[in-house]
């Protein structure tokens, strides 16, 4: 009578194929952050409602004990080990390679969360690192040698009450996730200002970019950060709710950040590769006559004009002007060019010199233009060659101004 209670609980096992005793209840995954202390459950099956066929619990996910023994004593020997796993909003990252050797996981978590210093790792030495190994050559890295075609995983767990769910599980070379890794770096590469000491932007920096400091709740959405994650990994097109973020961002505060510039450019370069004016997505100020990049140019000049022929205003036209003129410059264009050369008046009564190089600038602006009519409305992408235009014009700016400091 004992034993065929236990026949009754054989069956093909799902990971090895083979038929044998099934777990009824697999052992706790322990160590993802946010999830309950005493472990949670990777598999399992709580209510009626998740059970079919009349099975009950494992049974209705056959897998042998042995196979549930394993991956759960592997996946929370990983988990406990710092080097192979890093936490990213509410998504614990696990990384590993195939023959184990730590230098692949801890190389991985450097490329994506910063920290190398800390490592005595330099920015620049591991970014020659990614540089190689996204070119398929092998590298030297924290005293082990790194091969481009070692098989590497990485899988993300999210916290769900008592149990957890896998945001993605990814398998390739560690040379292909470097490739995508340098892509995404290339993307992001922008002008900085000279006060940004960050060489890279990690991936929770760019998700930072999307919600307002000032709120209670600085965390990003974690749905964003997983589908980001993910994004950047795979090589596959950045989520919309990234740049749905950072236009609210940019509308909300007017104000475009290195980070925003930052994303702008990358989310345009991989999601719209074809339909895209190419040269205006570069990485520092460019003489693309593209209409959008250049009335962002000219705006960020009459913003100079301004704050120059009336300094400590309160009031600026940006803080007024700024998601209008890049909405629907038609309307608002010719009321800024009025009020700049009111400006350029009242500034060239103090400072002629001055008022002869913003003029100059204008008139070569305005040559771009070629006489184009002011568009009357921008769609999202041209709203976000104005921004980019905005941001380079404005960094080059301050570059003048460092340099004439140095001097």
């Amino acid at each position: 009578g004992g034993s065929s209670d236990a026949d009754a609980e054989t069956a093909r096992c799902l990971i090895t194929g083979k038929e044998a005793g099934i777990a009824r209840i697999h052992p706790a995954i322990k160590g993802v952050m946010g999830a309950q202390a005493a472990g949670a459950a990777l598999v399992s099956f709580n209510a009626p409602a998740f059970c079919s066929y009349g099975h009950e619990q494992g049974a209705n996910a056959p897998v042998s004990e042995y196979a549930a023994f394993a991956y759960t004593t592997a996946l929370n020997l990983l988990l406990a080990d710092r080097n192979c796993c890093q936490r990213i909003g509410d998504t614990t990252i696990v990384c590993w390679a195939e023959n184990a050797a730590p230098a692949y996981s801890n190389a991985m978590l450097m490329f994506f969360c910063g920290g190398s210093e800390a490592r005595g790792v330099s920015e620049s030495d591991l970014a020659a690192a990614l540089k190689a190994l996204s070119q398929g050559r092998p590298v030297s890295f924290l005293d082990d040698k790194l091969d481009p075609n070692q098989n590497f995983y990485v899988l993300g767990i999210s916290p769900n009450a008592a149990r957890l769910s896998v945001r993605f599980f990814l398998h390739s070379s560690f040379g292909q996730f470097a490739k995508n890794l340098q892509a995404h770096a290339d993307r992001l590469s922008i002008t900085r200002p000279a006060f940004d000491k960050r060489e890279n932007l990690s991936v929770w920096a760019l998700a930072q970019e999307t919600v307002n400091q000032r709120s209670r709740d600085k965390n990003p959405s974690p749905q964003l950060v997983g589908d980001l994650l993910r994004a950047i990994l795979t090589g596959g097109p950045y989520p919309a709710t990234l740049l749905n973020g950072v236009t609210l961002r940019i509308r909300a505060e007017r104000e475009v950040t290195r980070g925003r510039a930052a994303i702008l450019k990358a989310y345009y370069l991989r999601n719209y590769p074809t339909e895209l004016n190419k040269e205006v997505f570069t990485v520092s100020l460019n003489e693309s006559s593209n209409v959008p990049y250049v009335l962002g140019r000219l705006f960020s000049v009459l913003e100079t004009i301004q704050s120059v022929a009336n300094p400590g205003i309160n009031a600026t036209i940006k803080d007024k002007y700024f998601n209008s003129a890049a909405a629907t410059p038609a309307v608002i264009f010719p009321v800024l060019i009025n009020l700049a050369q009111k400006h350029l008046k009242k500034l060239c009564s103090s400072n002629r010199g001055l008022s002869i190089v913003y003029d100059k600038q204008l008139t070569e602006l305005f040559s771009k233009l070629d006489g184009t009519e002011y568009p009357a409305r921008l769609n999202l992408p041209q709203q976000g060659s104005f921004q980019l235009g905005y941001y380079c014009q404005t960094q080059a700016r301050y570059q003048k101004k460092e340099e004439a400091k140095d001097v």
